[in-house]
């Protein structure tokens, strides 16, 4: 009885997330209210951001977009380049654009001071997809759960110049918001650092992003050290809720410099491997039953934003996921490569 009832307080938890989550959604938020891609162009000079490695150095330039009358105006912003991996090994770079206190009011920028804007990391129509992919991703999420990372589809001119020299780049993208306003749409606060042992996280809402990383495939993640995983606390629930971020090393992504740590079991990030906490079997049950509930709604996400894909690329993603659904509806498959590879954990064990 107290195993069932602490899974039914966590299910009473997740419904009133959700049900908070879409008053929010029907408040105004000029960036994310719309899901038609965004017309923005960014002037920069790339040699400078790939060659700054502090966190701390911004390059001051302007942000165009089209305004309500459909006029280009500008809004001033900082950037500089995310990711070490990414620095050495593409031409593009994931970049934060942190826009100056005051600088955003009646602009599409109003109310978010900080974005992460995602590029692809070549210029090749290949590698846009990728990025469509990580957005999809980001989209499938939502799905899952009510406290997530927002975002925008961007369609980009990047302009590089270097002295005078200007060269043009017109590539797929998109804007995620900052954790301070994730936390602060679910009055939340956010945990900069330490070591976040799993019996002091939200045991649903983990177990529901433990079977959605194995659903794209991502073992680029720990809650523990909070890699690509950023943690809350909401002030109606004692413990952490996990927010995951960054999916291009996902298998869902496939992306070419995608490869999985050394120590892992597997050869390829396309291979699925669980790695989540194992759970009580009533509550492991409860969030099988509610990803095969949703079935349909994820490949409703798929089917939305398939334009950005080629055929070939979009029968792929859609085929992945559905090798996902189809462990979940065989019993003897997912007790074997889901159940059986979880981690043991024992409170003060």
């Amino acid at each position: 009885m107290k195993g069932i009832y602490r899974i039914s307080s966590g299910i009473a938890f997740i419904l009133m997330l959700s049900f908070a989550s879409s008053l929010f959604g029907r408040q105004k938020d000029v960036l994310f209210e719309d899901e038609q891609p965004l017309e923005l162009e960014l002037t920069t000079q790339f040699k400078s951001l790939k060659g700054s490695e502090s966190d701390t150095v911004y390059f001051p330039t302007f942000l165009k977009y089209k305004n309500e009358s459909g006029a280009t105006d500008s809004v001033p912003v900082d950037v500089r380049a995310r990711g070490n991996s990414r620095r050495a090994q593409c031409f593009f770079m994931p970049l934060w654009l942190k826009i100056p206190k005051g600088n955003s009011k009646n602009t599409p920028f109003q109310g978010n001071r900080s974005l992460k804007l995602v590029l692809p990391c070549q210029e090749w129509e290949e590698y846009e997809e990728l990025v469509a992919k990580e957005f999809m991703a980001y989209k499938l999420y939502e799905v899952v759960s009510p406290i997530h990372f927002r975002t925008r589809r961007v369609d980009l001119t990047l302009t590089d110049q270097q002295n005078r020299r200007k060269r043009n780049y017109t590539i797929l993208s998109f804007v995620i918001e900052d954790v301070d306003e994730v936390a602060k749409k679910h009055d939340a606060k956010k945990i900069n650092s330490g070591i976040i042992f799993p019996h002091l996280i939200n045991d649903t809402l983990a177990m529901k992003q433990d079977f959605f990383s194995y659903m794209i495939g991502n073992t680029d993640w720990s809650n523990t050290t909070q890699h690509n995983v950023r943690m809350l606390d909401l002030k109606q629930e004692e413990k952490h809720v996990p927010v995951p971020y960054d999916f291009d090393y996902a298998g869902f992504v496939n992306a070419p410099y995608a490869v999985p740590y050394d120590y892992l079991p597997i050869k390829s990030v396309t291979e699925r491997l669980y790695r989540g906490v194992c759970r009580n079997p009533e509550l492991t049950q409860w969030v099988k039953n509610d990803f095969l509930a949703k079935e349909e709604q994820f490949f409703l996400v798929l089917e939305k934003f398939k334009s950005d894909l080629s055929a070939p690329a979009y029968q792929k993603a859609k085929a992945y996921l559905l090798e996902f659904f189809e462990i979940l509806k065989n019993e003897e498959a997912f007790q074997s490569q889901m159940i059986s590879t979880c981690q043991e954990y024992k409170v003060g064990g």
